[in-house]
This record gives structure tokens, sequence and C-alpha cells, in this order.
């Protein structure tokens, strides 16, 4: 696990240095670089496999070949022994020197071959040639940035910062998708000119005329007809890939732990690690609040014979924001990010390595949308397009809210916000497709918000022609929804704050559900054994009915999410609020209308979920301009 950057077109030994510093979070056991007149690399070490021998850049026999490498080849022995048959002499064991050997025997076709969570520069020295790529799922980050005959590429957009040459502008054209999504989706960031490599995709630079390629090299498969397999033959071979995989993403030479929330996925991951394993910490956070799952965690732990460490987030807490965020760079509209900081910190203490359930939901449907999503279909099939967009939308509007706080999913107030926005995606069903409807269920404003906010010179960037449609319109409708989130919601929000979140902490996560022989055999399923009637991930639950408790087993998808309606009115969230959206501050800024953004402080007294999330969102993008553009110190 480590943190890489370099440059081609230009020579800087001071700003190799530098770029290195700034990341050193990511890797403070050790550096290494290389450097020729056209091309440098570096990176920063954090060791977790070979802890003596495991130095980057590590090159091949010839040493034609250079890798600088951040992440874990999770089947590196399997591959380091098939390739020392085919003659490859290996100088380590650790798992960066595959990548120069597989490169040299198959080419590009031998990112095929890796299993695991991964961001590498690979430089050619003879064909004066950069091979950039990234893991299938996104686990690792990886940004560039070209101009003016130089590229700059690094695991943190920190690093590309460093180059003088580089923009520190804002993109404001990402404003309106933050707002809509809580964050940005790939390829672009907030940064004007610096864009993420997307998962699943790999960057050649050929260096004498700096002409830089992106190619797709995995997808997500959608299936038009599904095999026929029985249900039992299903549950049994996810079974036998997950154990494996959770096998495999527990090879270190450093300790290893878990996160464990209760829910079946982090019960799964870690029932699993107890086979390979007597001694196993777990850690989970909560919130001192009513709808804390602490407790059921512990118990949970304790039945598996687990050390359990617990972390309890708290108002004054929130001090922490503005470093979560210099962590974080490409910002996330939701609190959830210093939770998730928080925890990471702790566990950092106990641990090196830690395992997490994350991926299961957006590969076994475990959202509450999707199963909103699937049921409207079915009921536009089954009745009149004027039942949804007449009938049922009616119905909502005029259901007290009170009443359909309780078949809301969160147990948090859903308001008079939530409640129109629920009636409104029920209305306009049939006119969208299908990104159209699952952006519309999940954004955080909707474009009539998002124009009421803004400042009068930044209306004309409320529009929602951002919004893509799905690539490809093949496979089950829920596998379609399914691969929408792969595309931008996985790797755009719950990986990215997983990655920079443990990484400040030098802590490296892995996820045994983002192993891609399990996504892609879970895209073969049948919906039904992901989503059937009201139970969600249907097949994980029956792995679950052997290892676990069922209380386990049987308990629905509760949102993880930071408990705001109980936090609100502390004084040090309350002055958060106050000093950041500062009327003031915000008629500077030029962004939004200083009026909207006061009545939105206001209705936040309501307690409304959708309003406190809202309001928090614009605190968060405050603070990433005063750390990253304004250049303060907030911490």
């Amino acid at each position: 696990m480590c943190g890489i950057y370099g440059f081609a077109g230009f020579e800087d030994a001071d700003l190799l240095r530098r770029m290195g510093e700034v990341i050193h979070h990511r890797g403070p056991d050790g550096e290494g670089s290389y450097s020729d007149p056209r091309f440098s690399m570096g990176m920063r070490r954090l060791s977790i496999i070979d802890l003596e021998g495991g130095s980057q850049p590590i090159a091949n026999e010839d040493g034609r070949l250079r890798v600088v490498f951040n992440g874990e080849i999770y089947n590196y022995v399997e591959l380091t022994e098939e390739l020392e048959a085919l003659g490859h002499d290996f100088k380590t064991r650790c798992d960066t020197e595959v990548l120069v050997h597989a490169y040299e025997q198959w080419g590009m076709d031998f990112l095929e071959r890796l299993n695991g969570m991964f961001a590498f520069a690979l430089y050619d020295l003879e064909r004066g040639e950069l091979i950039v790529a990234r893991d299938r799922a996104g686990q690792k980050p990886l940004y560039w940035h070209q101009s003016a005959g130089r590229f700059v590429f690094g695991s943190e957009i920190k690093s590309i910062l460093e180059c003088a040459a580089v923009p520190r502008e804002p993109n404001t054209e990402a404003v309106d998708p933050y707002l809509t999504l809580r964050y940005v989706p790939q390829p672009e960031t907030l940064f004007r000119g610096i864009f993420t490599l997307p998962a699943g995709h790999f960057l050649r630079l050929r260096i004498r005329d700096m002409d830089v390629q992106v190619r797709r090299y995995w997808d997500v498969p959608l299936h038009e007809d599904k095999p026929r397999r029985s249900r039992a033959e299903y549950v049994e071979e996810l079974e036998g890939l997950f154990v494996d995989a959770v096998r495999l993403t527990m090879r270190s030479d450093v300790p290893v732990g878990a996160y464990l929330s209760a829910g079946v996925d982090s019960s799964l991951v870690v029932a699993a690690m107890t086979r390979f394993t007597e001694k196993l910490n777990t850690f989970s956070i909560g919130f001192g609040s009513p709808i804390d799952e602490t407790q059921d965690a512990r118990k949970l732990a304790d039945h598996l014979g687990c050390t359990h460490h617990e972390v309890i987030a708290t108002p004054e807490d929130f001090a922490e924001l503005p470093r979560a965020i210099w962590h974080l760079e490409r910002p996330i509209g939701d609190v959830l990010i210093l939770a998730y900081f928080l925890l990471a910190r702790a566990t950092s203490k106990e641990v090196k390595v830690v395992l997490s359930g994350e991926g299961a939901d957006e590969s076994f449907a475990g959202y509450s949308f999707h199963k909103i999503i699937q049921w409207t279909k079915w009921g536009t099939r089954l009745a009149p397009g004027f039942l949804t967009r007449k009938v049922a939308a009616g119905l909502i509007d005029a259901v007290p809210v009170d009443l359909l706080d309780k078949a809301f999913v969160y147990p948090a107030h859903l308001g008079k916000t939530g409640q129109k926005k629920t009636a409104s995606y029920l209305r306009h069903f049939q006119e969208r497709n299908l990104n159209e409807s699952y952006i519309a269920l999940k954004a955080l404003f909707d474009l009539d918000e998002r124009r009421t906010l803004y400042a009068d010179d930044f209306k004309r960037a409320a529009t929602d022609a951002w919004i893509r449609p799905p690539r490809d319109s093949s496979g089950a409708y829920l596998d379609q929804l399914l691969k929408l989130q792969f595309d931008d919601w996985l790797q755009d929000n719950l990986l990215l704050r997983q990655d920079k979140n443990t990484m400040a902490s030098s802590l490296e996560l892995r996820c045994p559900f983002l192993d891609h022989r399990i996504i892609e055999l879970a895209f073969e399923m049948p919906p039904g054994l992901k989503v059937r009637g009201t139970v969600d991930k249907w097949v994980e639950r029956e792995i679950g009915k052997k290892w676990l408790p069922p209380e386990n087993t049987k308990r629905s998808k509760n949102p993880f999410y930071f408990p705001l309606e109980y936090f609100h009115e502390s004084s040090p969230i309350q002055g958060l609020i106050a000093e950041t959206l500062d009327p003031e501050r915000v008629r500077r800024r030029g962004l939004f209308d200083p009026a909207a953004v006061a009545h939105l402080v206001e209705r936040m007294a309501s307690g409304e979920f959708l309003v406190l999330k809202q309001v928090l969102s614009l605190v968060i993008l405050e603070l990433w301009y005063r750390i990253f553009i304004d250049r303060e110190r907030l911490f």
C-alpha cells in the first residue's frame, strides 16, 4: 500500500520530492523514485507484504520496465509461481514485482489476470511509454493533468497541485452535479483540468509526443440471457468464492482487523475471517443516539470470539471536519465522511490492515431505492400509466408526513421536502429513463431547488444536461440499475471516502466483496436471488443462515448515516454552520444567493432529514473552497 506520483515532459527533482512529502500519510514507512530526462516517478510506502524487500520502484530482469504501485495484488503468490515456471527471475517476494514480469509476459492482457485493488504506473523505457492503470471497481484512486507538453499524475490531487504549472482553479461546472449527487462523477473533479482515471481503465502516455489514450479493460457484465442454474448451486458457488476472497484479502505480514456494523455484509466478512485466525480485532462507530447499533455489533463480535473496539462520535468531533475534507480532496456532501475519518483513526492504533463489507450492496441490491425503482417499474407494467402519475403521486402528496415517515427506511423525519421528492419521482417515472429515475430518487437537491439556491450569475449552471443516459440497456432491469452505481456511486463516493479516510491514518482497507469473481457471479445471477419480495440480498442471507445467529440474517438493511437530527442544535455544529454559511461569505463566494442559503439554514429547525443533509453539503463545499482554493489553514 502506497501513494504514487510522477510527471513527464520536463525535469524537476524538487517537485518530485514535494509530491511525495505532501502524501507522507499514505506511506510513512519508506519512499523511492526513478528519474530520467523524459520522465520521473516516485512513491511513498506503507509496508504490508515483504516488509524488508518490497521497496519501489521495482524493475524487471533487464531494467527495461519500472513500476510504482499502490494497492495489493491478492493473487500474487499464484502469479509468481506461474511466471517463475515461465522463466522469470524474481528478486523479491512482494506483490509489486508481479506487475513488471506479467506485463513482460502477456502485454496489456496481464490486467485481466490481476485480482486485487490497485493503481500503478509502469514505465517502459524502451518504448518510451507510461502505462497507468486502476483496478476494476476503483478501490485505489489515480488522478492526472495534462497541459502545455506536461503530464502529471498522482494517487492524490495534492501531489499534482505541487506542480506550479497546474492551475489551482475550481471546476465550477462540477458544482451542479455535486449538489445533485453529493459527489462529482468521474472523470471530472472539482478542480479544473484535473481528472480521475475511471475504474477498470488504463491510460497510455506516449512520451515523445505526449499523446494520451484512455481505454477501458473491464466492465460490469450484463447478461441478456441468464444461465439456467438452481438457487442452491448459486448459493454454493458464491459461498466458495467469498471464502476464497476473504482468504486472499487477509494475506499480510502485519495485523489484520475488520469493520463490523452487525449488518449482513460486514457480519459475513468477520465470520469468514474467523476461519483463518483465532485473534481478530473488530471495530465499529456509533453516535450515542437512539438509532445506535454498536451494541448489536458488540454482541456479534462476542459471539464470534472477536476483540471488539467502539468509537463514539460527538458534536465536538466536527472540529475535525476540515482535516477530513483536506484528506478527501474531492468533496462528498455528506458528514458521514467524518464518521469514517474517526473510525479509521481509531482502528489504525490497533492494526495496519482492515477488511470491510463495502461493495456488497452494489452487487446484491442492498439499498432501499433498488426495491423502490423495481417496484415502481412493476407497477407501471401492471397498472395504467395514470395510476402512477395521478393516483400514487396524489396519495403521497395527501398522506400526513408523520405517517409517511413510518415507511421511510431512515429513522429520521422525511418532512415536506422528502414528501415532495417522492411524489415527483412517481409522477414523472414513465417520462424518464432508468438513469434519470435513479438520479431523481437519490438527488440531494433537485433541479428547481438548485435554481432557487444559485446566485443570479450562476443560475445558468443549473441544468440536468450532464446526466448521462445508461450506456447499455441489455440485461435485467435490476442489473442495469446496479451497473449505474458501479459507474459512479461506488467509485466516486463509497470507495473514495474509504480510501482517503483510511490512508489519512496510514491504514489499508480491503473489500472482499469487490473481488471481480464475486461481482461477475452476482451479475450472472437472476435478479430474484438478490431481491425477493421485500427481502434484499437474499443470496447473502442464505449463506448467513449457516454462519450467523438468526437475528443477523433476518435484520433488514439499516442505512448507515450520521444522525444529524439528534446533533444539529449543538453549539459546535451551529457555530460551524453560522461561520461557514455567513451571508457575507456566501455573497463573496458568488455561487449562491445569501437569502436562499439563510432560508435553508432556518428550515433546519424542522429537523427534516433532507434539509439537514442539504445544509451540511453546503458547509462541506465552502470548507473545500477555503482549504484548496483560498489556501486557508483551518486545522
